[in-house]
């Protein structure tokens, strides 16, 4: 009998043994990213650390794999780690930073693709658009807003609220391809809800999709 528990207590202690190595690994990960990104980013974002020193915040860390076009079929696939950092929290949106590291060692700070929008109201409330919403250009951003990724569909998703009742909002989907992240769709409610006495106009679109390329296969 003791000699049955003692296997038994060996083969969970073992099957414990890769969570606690992949949650240190993960740990290590996190501190090497804030150690690298502080100096640039301590001004911009408000890097928050436990009693313990560790960085607080939701800190993830997630494997990425790819390969390019005209890649050898034999050659092993690209592999980089990514790593995302808080950054900054409000009463009602978290912003967090991305950073990846290479075999090599090396750490680069990522930044997304995001349209600039303009936008003709017909009313001081902002309730009301004379027409749909019209991209001025693009810019890029290092900041996302309530981001999470899906490792599954390799597809970054952020939204920010515009205000707290989260009203007006805009959103994008990133998909990582061929080594970066690219924008794939962007949907805008730039409206704000009007006041009680007025009603919503049925015709009129609650949000705005402003680019989208998901329906393109890669």
């Amino acid at each position: 009998m003791r000699r049955w528990l003692l296997a038994a207590l060996g083969i969970l202690a073992a099957s414990a043994l890769p969570a606690l190595a992949g949650d240190a690994s993960d740990a290590a990960d996190i501190a090497a990213a804030r150690t690298f990104i502080e100096p640039v980013m301590g001004k911009t974002c408000d890097f928050r650390s436990n009693d313990d020193g560790t960085p607080d915040g939701d800190n993830n860390v997630y494997p990425l794999s790819y390969r390019t076009k005209g890649q050898d079929q034999d050659s092993p696939d690209y592999k980089l780690t990514l790593v995302q950092l808080a950054c900054s929290s409000g009463a009602y949106n978290f912003n967090s930073i991305y950073l990846t590291r290479d075999a090599d060692g090396v750490w680069e700070l990522l930044s997304f693709a995001e349209p600039t929008l303009d936008f003709d109201y017909t009313d001081e409330n902002f309730s009301k658009l004379k027409a749909p919403p019209k991209v001025a250009g693009f810019v890029t951003s290092a900041q996302m807003t309530n981001a999470e990724y899906d490792p599954v569909s390799k597809t970054l998703t952020a939204g920010a609220k515009w205000r707290g009742i989260g009203d007006a909002w805009s959103s994008g989907q990133w998909q990582f391809i061929e080594g970066a992240f690219v924008l794939r769709r962007y949907e805008v409610d730039p409206t704000f809800q009007p006041p009680s006495d007025e009603e919503q106009d049925p015709n009129v679109p609650e949000s705005y999709v402003v680019f989208d390329a998901s329906a393109i296969t890669r």
